[in-house]
């Protein structure tokens, strides 16, 4: 109840004030290693780049520059497919723009002399992080580049007097990996302990009021709850197809837990 109270008196302060405490402790963090575990080699490395994948609902311009009168704008279909002339319907969802575009040339090669087609993103649609459980303001919350779990703590108005900071979850659904999680310690990052967690888009953060001991039915549950129903493709289709993957911001862990059919 203190840590709580605490992280709340933060969130209070000026916008000037945050940013004293935010160079304090990047500097801190700079000169030595936080003796919190590695994530490196998960889903949550630090190192590893945000990697935006295609979500139904996504504005697409795709460009055919041999042959323009083939141009077409559309948008992904719940399904995650787009139709695209003399190739048909194509799975676009849950491949990262340039991903998209191999596939197209690679399917117009038989067709077209010189394919070159140029996937643009008009409209992104899942570049969001949605926050829910023990926070005072739930939701969804537009992701700006390098943006951390504790940036989002604060965004979101700071945690209820019933959080539990040491607990709080973050989900991310990763194509072809399945559904990662990772449980961290918002009062060790407070503290420059642990580090701080870059969210990736689509990521969703949960402040739990006390342990969650069954972590595969909590999420199968969660997802449903807070996540637009349009929206949930990415972590629908994972969930089903690969195990749940665990880590932990202090030791890092893999655990297969169950595969969903």
């Amino acid at each position: 109840m203190v840590g709580i109270r605490i992280v709340n008196i933060f969130i209070k302060k000026t916008y000037s004030l945050l940013c004293v405490f935010a160079a304090v402790w990047l500097s801190v963090a700079g000169c030595a290693s936080p003796r919190g575990g590695s994530l490196e080699g998960t889903a949550f490395d630090p190192l590893k780049p945000a990697k935006y994948v295609l979500q139904p609902g996504d504005a697409l311009r795709i460009l055919y520059p041999s042959d323009s009168s083939l141009e077409v704008e559309t948008t992904i279909r719940a399904d995650g497919r787009i139709a695209l002339p003399y190739i048909g319907e194509v799975e676009a969802a849950r491949l990262a723009p340039s991903e998209l575009t191999a596939d197209l040339n690679a399917r117009y090669a038989s067709i077209l002399k010189r394919p070159d087609v140029v996937v643009l993103v008009e409209k992104e649609t899942g570049r969001r992080v949605y926050l829910g459980g023990e926070l005072k303001n739930q939701g969804s919350l537009a992701l700006y580049p390098n943006e951390t779990l504790l940036q989002a703590v604060f965004d979101a108005g700071g945690f209820t007097p019933e959080a539990k900071p040491g607990g709080v979850l973050v989900m991310r659904a990763v194509p072809g990996e399945g559904v990662h999680i990772l449980r961290a310690d918002v009062s060790r990052i407070l503290a420059g302990v642990d580090r701080d967690v870059i969210l990736h888009p689509m990521d969703i953060v949960y402040v739990p009021r006390s342990t969650i001991a069954k972590v595969g039915q909590f999420v199968d549950q969660y997802v449903n709850n807070l996540i637009p129903r349009p929206f949930q493709f990415l972590f629908t289709y994972e969930l089903h197809v690969q195990p749940l993957r665990i880590s932990d911001n202090q030791t890092s862990f893999p655990v297969n837990l169950s595969r969903r059919r």
